[in-house]
Order: C-alpha cells, then structure tokens, then sequence
C-alpha cells in the first residue's frame, strides 16, 4: 500500500511495533490505548494502526482513517499521537520544540478546553491536505497529536467537519493513565 502522505505530511519516525495492547470495548467500537504510567486514549475501533513505537521516553501512535475516497490513490487520512516523558530534560526539550513549530500560515484554532491547536493547509504532490496540530501536557506526560486529511474531490459531503469532530474525540480521551483497576474518568465522548 502506497501512503507517502504518512511520510512526508503527517510524520517521519521510524517506528516499531509498541509492546503495549490496546483494551477493546466492542459495545461502542472504541479501542482504548494506554501508554503505562503516562496518559490513556480512545480511538474509533475501524482506524488502523499503521505504526507504533514505545520506549521509556516516548510513545508514538499513527493511525489511519479510512475514506473510500482515496482508494488508488497515494493520499490517506492520518492520525498521529506522541506521548513524551516531561521528567526527562531531552525528551521536554524536543516537546517544547515540536509545541513550537508550525506549519506555513498556520492559524491557531480553538477545538478542545486545554489544547492548543493550528491548521493549516499543505501540498502532498498535486493534493492539498488540511493538518491540524494540537498540544497539551497532561502531568508530566507532553501530548502532541497531528491530523492530516486531503482534500479529494470525492470526500464524503462534510468530511473536513467529521475529521474536525473525530479530532475533537480524540483529545476529549487523553487523560492521565490509570491502572486496571482504577476507574478510569469518562472520556468526555
């Protein structure tokens, strides 16, 4: 499968699978991810996780959306999330950089109470892609999540609003992680 706006828009990590299960739960189609010690998240059950990496200092997520528009074509919807471990100064260091930087012409937004969001727009090869970038710390966990989705003439009428509203799912969940058998607090879905 040819996804070069993985590569290029949405992220280039090398990333190798994270020992970390996700918790299914089949009644709502959500697939729920902890990141040990560090913070929680949900995801729709249908995104496929097309990479991961865990280490002690960084976790990261990449997911696909799927949208029958881009079926044969080099372009897809992406989802991104890394988790950076705030008490290690290099990995502070490199959130605080990746807080920093924003694409061209990005313009802040408001989405989520306590996130601090931007879009922009970008050309992967001759598409046009929207990518919203969002931050937040939760404890001494950095969050950095990126959105990437192209704008394809056969998107479903009102895609940009559900991939704002699936992006607004996303951050809603990350809370900080809590064991098994703590009662996680609601996600806010």
């Amino acid at each position: 499968m040819q996804r070069a706006a993985l590569t290029r828009i949405v992220s280039s990590f090398a990333l190798l699978p994270v020992l970390l299960p996700p918790l299914s739960t089949p009644a709502e189609d959500k697939v729920d991810f902890s990141i040990v010690g560090r913070i929680q998240f949900t995801v729709p059950g249908e995104w496929k996780v097309i990479a991961s990496k865990s280490n002690a200092s960084r976790t990261t997520f990449a997911f696909q959306i799927s949208n029958p528009a881009d079926e044969g074509t080099p372009d897809s919807t992406n989802l991104v999330l890394i988790a950076y471990n705030l008490s290690e100064p290099p990995e502070k260091q490199s959130f605080e950089e990746k807080r920093s930087l924003r694409g061209p012409s990005a313009a802040d937004q408001k989405l989520v109470d306590n996130w601090d969001c931007s879009a922009f727009s970008a050309k992967q090869g001759h598409t046009s892609y929207v990518v919203w970038d969002c931050t937040r710390t939760v404890g001494q966990t950095g969050v950095y999540v990126r959105l990437a989705w192209p704008q394809l003439a056969k998107n479903p009428p009102g895609y940009d609003e559900s991939m704002k509203a699936a992006l607004s799912d996303v951050l809603k969940s990350v809370i900080p992680y809590s064991t098994p058998s703590e009662s996680p607090k609601a996600h806010g879905n």
